[in-house]
């Protein structure tokens, strides 16, 4: 019985007419809504006229008359916020609860026992696409039967929402979701109360409406396209046909889709938007697109980092040549082209020595050449991997060229760093944990636990390098071995580092490294102090296992969910063969987490992957296992 006597109807029994409909949608919110306990009283619910309007809307509309379904619904969004197109299908006993700011699209289609919730959006991906479509396209999605969705979910074009998944508050939706998935968006994290920088007044800004705050961004995530128009800056996107989403295509101000990392493509590009609509600077922050967001500002003779300085560092053996010009200590380097050369370099340098290539990233292709019986295999691995990807994910790079520097003995540190018109700023030395066996890189974490004459050698050797190699403005990411003479520079980059590196930074220190890159060339961010101070501890842990295959993956939703959680990303897959670490993408994920300090840290994030994170692994004998923390202790000469 229902709150005023009545009997409920059957839910199999479908009522009759649109007063039969009208009726269902009352007893559904008596039932629903756990604040109304009668339906006198949910004649009061504010969502039920939207609801009643939109059933006959929807009459109408069926029947040709738009024009009074339209006027019905206008009503509606004036007495109610919900604003519900009259041809959107709304199923059964669908359920909004609050309903502010609801807006359901066209060619949505809602089914049975749906919740919805305020703020909750079922769109398009947007004019500039669904124009293009051919006529009576859908271009809403499509709800299935007893889901729910959360505060202000977004789900975006003609995706379909299986039945009885829950969309979770503030998650956006961009394709299709599995019957029963769940989709979270990201937890909020608590960080401790800290002072932020002073940033600069209205009037010091240049905001949207001026002309030279437009940035031409060479390739790109989600994340750093959507953080420069958050800046309030224009965005002209260079993308890769493979890298392009949804997101970047809604938010970007004009994208254009090429292989970026091919300059005579780009040229004419780059030409002919630096003459409508214009751009103050180019500039790119991941590492396929910095060579030619440097040619471009050269080309223009504009602020931004230029490809010299770009090269220098992109290039390996450029940048041990250049050094060794101004420091005659520096690292001994050459080129591996022969055979031969492997010898030549170890009669010069001796044993160990590293093999390399120029360009690769994530510790691709590092080889230590401990003796001559190592040189053979080191040399047929050269061959075997030249030509082919540097990763087994992005398909950006080749391998080509290799080459050869001296063997550094020493705990590794990367240092994040920014520089503000040649003043550089160390913002976090990062403590590395780096694999037994090879030159993978299992954890991170900041703030390295270091001794002040330690960290004050490696910010003054960093300085001195970033000097040496001419980088004067702009984020970098800098690998630094404390050997016994004292730090010594592996390699660098002008871009943010990777494995969720910005993310502990961003939780421990407070400062977004992404947007500094992004706000600096247009002085949007204020300059930093010479020391930030950390406020926490934040750190990586990375997940492994013995080499299988995957049978199932699970966990990664509630580990995400857990306190102290910055980020989980988990690669493996169902399916997916498990290899020896060799590299970095032999591993199966990384969870980030912050502390009160960096021991804390370490110790969280190995336990959230103990508690929360199932990866199960089959041998070929037959046993399984769950994957596990890559083992994260103190580098040699490091305290604990």
């Amino acid at each position: 019985m229902n709150g005023d006597g009545e009997a409920a109807m059957p839910r199999g029994e479908r009522p009759e007419g649109l007063l039969g409909l009208l009726a269902e949608d009352l007893r559904t919110v008596v039932e629903r809504d756990p604040s109304v306990r009668s339906r006198r009283e949910a004649l009061l619910h504010p969502v039920l006229p939207a609801l009643w309007l939109h059933r006959a809307a929807h009459l109408l509309h069926r029947r040709g008359r738009r024009l009074p379904a339209r006027l019905l619904m206008v009503l509606a969004r004036a007495i109610t916020g919900v604003e519900i197109h009259p041809g959107a299908v709304l199923g059964r006993r669908v359920f909004v609860d609050h309903g502010a700011a609801v807006v359901i699209g066209e060619t949505a289609v809602v089914g049975d026992d749906v919740t919805v919730y305020h703020q909750v959006t079922l769109g398009a991906l947007g004019w500039w696409r669904d124009n293009l479509r051919p006529e009576g396209e859908r271009r809403h999605p499509v709800i299935g039967s007893r889901v729910v969705l959360g505060v202000g979910a977004t789900v975006l074009g003609p995706v379909h929402v299986g039945d009885d998944a829950v969309v979770g508050a503030q998650a956006l939706v961009l394709a299709d979701v599995p019957a029963g998935a769940h989709v979270c968006a990201p937890m909020a994290t608590v960080s401790p109360r800290r002072p932020r920088p002073p940033v600069p007044s209205p009037d010091e800004r240049r905001g949207s409406m001026d002309p030279d705050s437009t940035v031409l961004i060479v390739g790109a995530t989600d994340e750093t396209v959507r953080k420069a128009k958050e800046l309030g800056l224009r965005v002209l996107l260079l993308q890769h046909p493979t890298k392009v989403t949804a997101e970047q295509e809604e938010l970007a101000d004009v994208l254009r889709v090429l292989d970026y990392t091919d300059w005579a493509a780009v040229e004419p590009v780059a030409r002919s938007l630096r003459e409508e609509p214009g751009f103050r600077v180019a500039l790119s922050i991941t590492e396929p697109g910095l060579e030619n967001a440097g040619r471009i500002n050269d080309l223009f003779g504009l602020d931004g980092t230029g490809y010299a300085v770009t090269r220098r560092l992109r290039d390996k053996l450029a940048m041990r040549r250049h050094l060794a010009g101004l420091d005659p200590s520096a690292v001994a380097a050459a080129p591996l082209a022969r055979r031969e050369d492997l010898d030549a370099f170890a009669a010069a340098h001796g044993y160990p020595f590293i093999v390399k290539p120029t360009d690769a990233t994530a510790s691709i292709g590092v080889l230590r050449v401990g003796g001559p019986e190592d040189a053979e295999q080191a040399w047929e691995t050269v061959e075997r991997l030249r030509g082919t990807r540097t990763d087994r994910v992005s398909t950006m790079y080749l391998l080509q060229d290799f080459l050869m520097e001296e063997y550094v003995e020493g705990p590794e540190f990367s240092v994040e760093a920014f520089s503000f018109a040649g003043r550089h700023v160390v913002v976090a030395i990062t403590e590395k944990f780096g694999h037994h066996d090879s030159f993978a890189e299992l954890g991170h974490a900041v703030p390295a636990r270091l001794d002040e004459p330690e960290q004050d050698r490696i910010r003054a050797s960093v300085g001195r390098f970033l000097d040496q190699i001419g980088l004067r403005d702009g984020v970098s990411h800098t690998e630094v071995r404390l050997a016994a003479r004292g730090p010594v520079i592996i390699e660098s980059h002008n871009r943010i580092a990777g494995d969720l590196i910005p993310e502990l930074v961003r939780g421990a220190y407070g400062v977004d490294l992404t947007e500094y890159a992004l706000g600096w060339p247009f002085r949007l961010v204020a300059e930093l102090p010479d020391r930030p101070e950390a406020y926490a501890g934040a750190c990586v842990r990375s997940l492994v296992s013995e080499p299988g295959r995957v049978e199932s993956v699970e966990g990664g939703g509630d580990a995400a969910a857990r306190d102290g959680v910055l980020d989980v990303r988990i690669t493996a897959k169902p399916g997916d063969t498990v290899h020896a670490v060799r590299d970095n993408w032999d591993r199966l994920g990384l969870v980030a987490v912050v502390g009160p300090d960096t021991t804390a840290a370490i110790r969280r994030g190995a336990e959230v992957i103990e508690e929360a994170i199932r990866i199960r692994v089959a041998g070929e004998d037959g046993r399984t296992w769950f994957a596990h923390a890559a083992e994260a202790g103190s580098p040699a000469g490091v305290r604990a």
